[in-house]
Order: C-alpha cells, then sequence, then structure tokens
C-alpha cells in the first residue's frame, strides 16, 4: 500500500493556469518579531553549558533512530534554522529547524510559538535527557514516551519551561531558509528510503500538484472526529471514532459519491464543522475504526450500536442521541487533508480548524483541476 506524504499547509500557493497565475496567501500580517533577549553563537553558548567539541548535524542525529527510541546522553548538540511558525494557528505545539543536512521536529509544547522564535533565527538544542523517537518512522525529538500512552507516540511534549531553558537556546536571526523545490522523482526516492532521510521535517515546496488522489482516483479528503472528544479515542475505542475518507479498497467505492463530504474550505472552524453537519452531507459517515462499524452518523446512537455496560455508560446522558446529535453538542475546530497529486504519488495537504485560514475556500480553479504549487513543512 502506498505511503501518502502529509504537508502542513504554512505559507503560500500559487496557483496555474496556462499565462494565468494567481497567488494565495492565508497567511494575515507578518509575525512579530520576538523579544530581543541574550542571542548566543556557536562561540558564546550558556555559562555552564557542557563544552562543545563539534555540533552533530541533523542528519547524523536523526541516523542515531534505530526502530525504537532513544533517549540521548552526553555531550550532544544540535544547531539549525527555524523554518515554521505558528503564527497563523496552522501547526500546534511543534517547532521546527534545519541545517543543511535536513530537518526535525522539536515538541516544544507550547503555543504561540512565534512570539519566541522567529522564522530563520538560529536555535541551539541540548540533547542530553531528550528522547529521540519517532511517529510513523519520522524522528522527532523530545521528552520520554508517556508511560501510560498506547505507544503511538514515542516521544511527549517539552512543555515545562525549565527543561526548555535548560536544552533550547535561542541564536542569532538570520534570513529565513527558503523553501527547497522538491519533484516526484525526488518525493518518491523519499519515501522508497525512509523517513529519516533528508526531505522530512525541511520547508518545501511541491510544483505541480492537482487536485484528488492517483491512488484511488477521486477527489478526497480524510478527517477523524471523535463525537464526544472527553471519553477515550484511540483505536481501540471505535465507537468513539468517525472518519470522513474512501473506503481502503478501491473497489468499494460507491459510484457518483463525493468523497470531497461537500468540504470545500482548507479545514473546519467550529462554526464551519456545526454548519456541515446541519446540512446533512455528512449525514452517511460512519461511526467505527478498522473492521468495526456501527452504522451512520445520523441513524445511530450510542445505545442502538449495541453499546454496553461502561463502554454505554460512558456516553450518558446521550446514550439515545444520535451520533450527529452528539458530535454537534460536543463541537469543535477540526483539521482537514485535502489530497493531492503529483504524477503516482498522492500527498495530503492539511490544515489546522484552528488556523486563521481555515474558513478560506479552495480557489475553484484548484478544485476543478489547475495546478498548484504548495509551500508547508514535509512530515508523514
Amino acid at each position: 500500500m502506498k505511503k501518502i506524504i502529509v504537508i502542513l499547509a504554512a505559507a503560500a500557493a500559487i496557483v496555474s493556469c496556462r499565462s494565468l497565475i494567481e497567488e494565495w496567501q492565508p497567511v494575515l500580517g507578518d509575525a512579530p518579531v520576538p523579544e530581543k533577549t541574550h542571542l548566543y553563537s556557536d562561540e558564546d553558548l550558556p555559562e555552564g553549558a557542557p563544552a562543545i567539541s563539534a555540533f552533530k548535524s541533523i542528519k547524523d542525529l536523526k541516523a542515531l533512530y534505530k526502530g525504537k527510541p532513544l533517549e540521548l546522553s552526553g555531550k550532544v548538540w544540535i544547531k539549525g534554522q527555524v523554518v515554521s511558525s505558528d503564527v497563523t494557528g496552522n501547526i500546534y505545539r511543534e517547532l521546527y529547524i534545519q541545517d543543511a543536512t535536513g530537518g526535525i521536529d522539536l515538541k516544544l509544547g507550547k503555543s504561540s510559538l512565534y512570539s519566541d522564535y522567529a522564522l530563520g533565527q538560529t536555535i541551539y538544542v541540548y540533547c542530553d535527557g531528550l528522547t529521540l523517537g519517532a511517529y510513523n518512522g519520522m524522528p522527532q525529538l523530545g521528552m520520554e514516551a508517556d508511560q501510560t500512552s498506547t505507544n503511538e507516540y514515542e516521544t511527549s511534549y517539552i512543555d515545562v519551561q525549565a527543561i526548555i531553558d535548560g536544552h533550547v537556546f535561542k541564536g542569532q536571526y538570520g534570513t529565513p531558509i527558503p523553501p527547497v523545490v522538491v519533484s516526484a522523482a525526488e518525493i518518491e526516492a523519499s519515501i522508497s528510503a525512509g523517513f529519516n532521510g533528508e526531505l522530512w521535517g525541511k520547508l518545501v515546496t511541491v510544483k505541480g500538484l492537482t487536485y484528488g488522489s492517483a491512488s484511488k482516483g477521486v477527489k478526497e479528503i480524510f478527517a477523524l472526529f471523535y463525537p464526544n472528544p472527553n471519553l477515550p479515542h484511540k483505536s481501540g475505542n471505535p465507537e468513539n471514532r468517525v472518519f470522513l475518507s474512501t473506503p481502503l479498497d478501491k473497489k468499494n467505492l460507491k459510484a457518483g459519491f463525493n468523497y470531497t463530504w461537500g468540504v470545500d474550505t482548507w479545514a473546519c472552524s467550529k462554526a464551519a464543522y456545526i454548519s456541515y453537519l446541519e446540512s446533512g452531507v455528512w449525514d452517511e459517515a460512519e461511526v467505527g475504526s478498522g473492521n468495526t462499524h456501527y452504522g451512520t452518523i445520523a441513524a445511530t446512537t450510542p445505545k442502538s450500536a449495541g453499546l454496553t455496560g461502561k463502554t454505554l455508560d460512558s456516553f450518558e446522558p446521550d446514550t439515545q442521541s444520535t451520533y450527529k446529535q452528539i458530535m454537534i453538542k460536543n463541537a469543535s475546530a477540526n483539521y482537514i487533508a485535502h489530497y493531492f497529486k503529483i504524477g503516482s504519488t498522492d500527498v495530503q495537504v492539511r490544515t489546522s480548524g484552528y488556523a486563521k485560514f481555515a474558513d478560506v475556500k479552495l480557489d475553484p480553479k484548484i478544485i476543478s483541476g489547475s495546478t498548484v504549487d504548495i509551500t508547508g513543512i514535509m512530515t508523514i
């Protein structure tokens, strides 16, 4: 099964239609420059910090990941320039940095990171005591995994300020790094080589994308909703999961069905989420996950789904409400991933429901087939 690339839509898209070139720029205003505190350099790192004989490249750091989380020890330092910003609300509690050899995700666990770290700024990371883990094979740098988790995440957020202050140091401001333009062949090669390669975690521009899925041959989106987000909703809790997607097996596609589920915005704010639900365009979405399905959100209640015991009781007082009603009651903003294709490769462009441009509609020319260039962080 072909793996899917996810690109976090970060900055802009250029729509090309023969001689017509239009620019769509969802970033609302420039990010303020963080307050200038002491800025370090290679020769002037924090007093008391371990001496540095040499920095490890991001490529070499990621190469240490061998399929399981690794707690780093010793005088291991990396440095890189900031290539992500959460000023629009689209990249949440993460900071991506890159050097000449690659990029990596720092799970800093704070919002409004743009007020602390500027695009192009050099960041020094003292890795001793941090954990190098991976999500779906792509390395991340954070704290050790939460021992109560389902092992879905090999690292947890570095969200204690004292720990951040002891490991992440602000360097000099610099010119923001331009995105790397990547071709279909380079993307395919990166997939084949594995997800600790150079392009993963880097700021890239993919040119010549068209809307729709190469593997399924239809226009489609992907989204995962938790009808009651306060209840367990991991893969082992299919009674609290609803997908907007295509069937896993292409042969089960319904002729004429709209697998964009009526969504023509980059994501869904809370208001848009409710509006889509009330309109009925999601009524055929099913409650369930994997091979376990209970029925459509419009017709199924936790009671009619046959949930029993504590599982049913957990839905009180909504056991006889339809899942659609439960979703409206617990509505919140939600990401949407739109499928694009380049050659035979599927690319998801994923945008947060909390992004300032969440409810911006896709340009009709994109939906109708015009090529588009999209810039963002390349992740899996």
